[in-house]
């Protein structure tokens, strides 16, 4: 993005932020003492220096490597902006500072920052492997610099004209295609042109389906490196090289696909790491993937589904967070600070796409009316978030500025907020909106690991309990925050009472990875793996029918220091405006640590911040409740929100206290909470519970409603094979099938076939019914439990989800209310049997009503001849419904099957089926 400082009184104030800056980087050049030139950088991973000399030469690479991430970038930018008014930029077409880039580009190429550089990996694990094999460096190793690079190879773009008039442009135009070519992170997009040695420790070529594939580190890499090189080609062949692969990388990445491939996955979440990375990662590729549309504007080298993938990914984006604030539960090991930057990338993306010189959508347009709030963003300490960039990218350009307000100029009447309830199956997540609050919820399986924190990095030490059912209700603070909302992680608080969570309440100490591998070695755990690891269940997910939704996990506990066979069956009803949370068959556990079902903790302002207890107002930091099982409680935590304990087996724990606890880099905390929780104890033999959660109540009102007469809103039917509730205000029942169990006379869902979520919701005039199967169904090998992520990325990398066809059988006679494809109906006097083509466990819904079943066959209504119990038959289907083949447990399409593409605001239809997404 060009610097452009024409728009009303904003940049004059980010020049107030960025004059500085460039100063700085003016200064920095000018005292550089460009000692050890001719010298070869080594970024690799070694032995702490040791000797006089060795550290000399490690602080000058320390000092080079701010010159090439920072210095040199800021110098381009010093030397190429106007400033918002005459001599508001000194530097601006400043021969001193012209001197400086080139000497400090010159200084760089001495150090080995050459044509020849080496950046094979961003570990320098690689490096480490050639030298061992043989391998001997002509030039600097930058292997660990490999993804902070951006800034340099732009500051040669911005630059190109002084330096092909001093004849400086070849030289340096191909220390850039090094950067670009031969980089590790990009390897599958220029294998074929890049060194023999960028392959590392690759054996075997290139597969198909891996070909100019990059992850979420790659998409970022290829807009900032390869686009700027990519327009300083001059000549032909190698344009005609590299054309080509342009159109292939945003064919193969700004798309939706199936596995753990870091992409856009079906349900819209943007993966890295094999998950989804909601506030760090899949954020900032968003952006270079707006970007890379917005600069392609009336080419060929995109297409319309791509444009609809990357549409799809950020309105998931948008009902997955509180605007600007992402739950640490989806940051991955990143969970300090708000997830505001995310937003800031997000918000970008949607500009790029909406603006009229980019892809000009009218979808986004209204998304970003409703997105961005300016004043937020305008504030003095937020301002400069819009034009800074990240890992060596010092200035993404204040061209954003531009795109904003031609955006605000056109007076776009912003999309609603969104409301409802958003089940996000690659996610392993929920998430509730009403009003101007958001309930997110996280479990994992056989698929999606559990939690990413390496313990000897200091970012995630303590998140072993993130996925085992968190229930985080964001609904405070000014503007609404995970802070303001009580989760105060740096000051005392209780890392292992995870609000939501059923979990081993762990001692929270140091430790360490070897620490911790030495524990499981002698009590023979199968995990290597300290972190990101999966158990053997499949049954995470949900479905969602109106407004209202429901979230299951089948919970089964991995080891952390100790044995443990805790499992649990949990599932979140999302009806109305509350929550009702339900937890059954809670089991097992290790032998040293109690086990505890969290209902709340949040940050107390003071001693006197008030909460309730049973109509009681609780105040002061010495406060200890425990209430036997078996009664009910309606409680209050510090920053509004309401809870009532319907029922539990297991004592409850209130308190109000001051807590001792540490940072993830293991320093001593201390803050005053408030916390709720269930006590199950030692290895319990199958507790139970029932509580609900109202956020933002902050007079009590509806919790006072609540407790008079809990019947008035919920009424469990059944919590033990199946989760299975009424609602009778809103008339829905959710049943949670975690076993192939019948339901009482007098429900409409008699039974079903597979591990399954079914909600109905009836009218007046029928049913309308949404179901799940929330098996993903990806072929899993016994090793990913011992390796984790290591072998699980690769087994699920490209993974179709099978497709289930799920057969409910319920009672009385129904019909379809419209023909569609993929959905099958059998209606005779023994009852209804209803089939639905189920994957990636998505929820679908259909209508049904009434029939008479002495009427002739419903005329709307497609089966098929015969409906498989296993895998290894086959049937084809009648009517508008696709042919289908069977084998092996899979069902495939015999029409070859696509990313869906029709792309409503909140939802998708595929297959005339509504994907129930809102």
């Amino acid at each position: 993005m060009c610097l452009d400082y024409s728009v009303n009184d904003v940049p004059g104030r980010s020049q107030d932020h960025l004059q500085p800056r460039l100063s700085r980087a003016v200064q920095d050049a000018k005292s550089y003492s460009y000692d050890h030139r001719g010298v070869p950088a080594y970024y690799e991973k070694r032995e702490p220096a040791s000797t006089e000399e060795e550290k000399a030469l490690e602080e000058a690479n320390g000092r080079l490597r701010k010159l090439f991430r920072n210095t040199l970038p800021m110098l381009a930018y010093a030397y190429q902006t106007p400033g918002p008014g005459p001599g508001a930029n000194p530097y601006y077409q400043n021969d001193e500072v012209l001197a400086l880039y080139l000497d400090g580009l010159d200084y760089c190429y001495s150090r080995g920052l050459t044509e020849d550089a080496w950046i094979i990996d961003n570990a320098g694990r690689g490096s480490g492997r050639a030298l061992e094999r043989g391998f001997v460096r002509t030039s600097g190793d930058l292997s660990t610099e490999i993804l902070r690079l951006g800034g340099f190879i732009q500051s040669i773009f911005l630059m190109r004209e002084p330096l092909a008039e001093r004849g400086l442009l070849d030289k340096y135009r191909a220390v850039v295609r090094n950067l670009v070519v031969n980089n590790g992170a990009m390897y599958t997009v220029f294998y074929e042109s890049a060194r023999s040695e960028v392959a590392g420790s690759r054996t075997t070529p290139i597969a198909v389906e891996e070909r100019h594939h990059l992850n979420a580190d790659g998409i970022r890499l290829f807009a900032d490196y390869f686009f700027p090189y990519f327009l300083l080609i001059e000549d032909v062949n190698e344009r005609d090289q590299m054309t080509p692969v342009l159109r292939e990388v945003i064919g193969a990445n700004i798309a939706i696909k199936p596995g753990v491939q870091g992409t856009i996955k079906p349900d819209g979440t943007g993966y890295h790491h094999a998950t989804a990375y909601v506030g760090a990662y899949s954020p900032f590729a968003f952006e270079a993937m707006a970007q890379l549309l917005y600069l392609l504007r009336g080419t060929e080298f995109y297409r319309p589904e791509n444009v609809e993938a990357l549409k799809w990914a950020l309105q998931s984006y948008r009902v997955m967070v509180h605007r600007y604030t992402v739950s640490s539960a989806f940051r991955g090991r990143l969970i300090k600070g708000s997830g505001e930057s995310p937003s800031v990338a997000v918000a970008k993306a949607m500009a790029f796409l909406a603006h009229p010189d980019g892809v000009d959508d009218t979808d986004m347009r209204s998304r970003f009316a409703e997105f961005f709030d300016a004043p937020y963003f305008y504030e003095d300490g937020r301002l400069a978030s819009l034009y800074q960039g990240q890992r060596g990218v010092s200035i993404r350009g204040l061209g954003s500025f531009r795109l904003i307000a031609d955006l605000q100029s056109l007076h776009t009447q912003a999309a609603e907020t969104p409301v409802g309830v958003w089940i996000k199956p690659y996610a392993a997540g929920a998430f509730f909106r009403r009003d101007d609050w958001l309930v997110t919820a996280k479990g994992f399986s056989q698929y999606f690991w559990d939690y990413e924190g390496p313990l000897d990095t200091g970012e995630n030490s303590f998140g072993q309990n993130w996925a085992y059912g968190l229930l985080q209700v964001f609904s405070a603070g000014r503007p609404i925050s995970e802070r303001g909302s009580g989760y105060d992680y740096f000051n005392g608080w209780d890392w292992y009472h995870v609000p939501g969570t059923t979990a081993s309440h762990y001692p929270i100490e140091k430790r360490t990875s070897e620490a911790v591998q030495q524990e499981r070695q002698q009590h023979g755990i199968v995990q290597r793996s300290i972190h990101r690891n999966y158990n053997s269940k499949t049954f995470v997910g949900g479905a969602s029918i109106g407004d209202h939704g429901l979230f299951v996990q089948d919970l089964e506990a991995l080891p952390f220091t100790a044995p443990t066979d805790l499992q649990a069956r949990k599932s979140y009803f999302f009806i109305g405006d509350k929550i009702l949370a339900l937890g059954s068959h809670i089991r097992g556990g290790t032998n040293e640590d109690e086990t505890h079902t969290t209902i709340f903790q949040t940050r107390l302002a003071s001693a006197d911040t008030p909460t309730w207890a049973n109509g009681d107002q609780l105040a002061g930091l010495e406060t200890l409740i425990s209430q036997p099982a078996g009664l009910t409680m309606a409680m209050s935590d510090s920053v509004g929100n309401s809870y009532f304990l319907a029922s539990s087996t297991s004592d409850l724990f209130l308190s109000r206290q001051v807590q001792q606890s540490l940072s993830p880099e293991y320093e001593p905390t201390e803050g005053a909470f408030v916390q709720g929780y269930l006590n199950h104890g030692i290895k319990p033999l199958g507790d139970s519970y029932q509580y609900v959660v109202i956020p933002s109540d902050p007079d009590g009102l509806k919790l006072q409603a609540l407790a008079a007469n809990p019947s008035d809103y919920y009424q469990v039917v059944e919590d033990g094979n199946i989760h299975l509730v009424y609602f009778p205000e809103q008339q829905i029942t959710g049943y949670a099938f975690f076993e192939l169990a019948e339901t009482p006379n007098d429900q409409l869902v008699r039974r079903v076939n597979l591990p399954a979520v079914v909600m109905t919701q009836e009218d007046p005039d029928g049913v309308t019914l949404a179901a799940s199967v929330p098996d993903i169904g990806w072929q899993f090998g016994r090793e990913i439990v011992s390796q984790g992520l290591s072998a699980a990325n690769d087994h699920f990398r490209h993974q179709e989800a099978k497709v289930h066809i799920l057969e409910l059988s319920l009672r009385g006679n129904w019909r379809l209310a419209e023909d569609v494809e993929g959905v099958w109906l059998d209606s005779t006097s023994h009852g209804t049997t209803l089939w639905l083509e189920c994957t990636d466990g998505r929820s679908y819904r259909v209508r049904l009503t009434p029939s008479d079943s002495s009427e002739s066959p419903n005329p709307t209504s497609r089966r098929p001849f015969s409906i498989p119990d296993r895998g290894g038959a086959s049937f084809v289907s009648q009517g508008a419904a696709p042919a289908l083949r069977i084998g092996y447990g899979q069902v495939e399409t015999a029409d070859e099957r696509t990313p869906p593409t029709g792309l409503a605001i909140f939802g998708l239809r595929q297959n005339g089926i509504l994907i129930s997404e809102a």
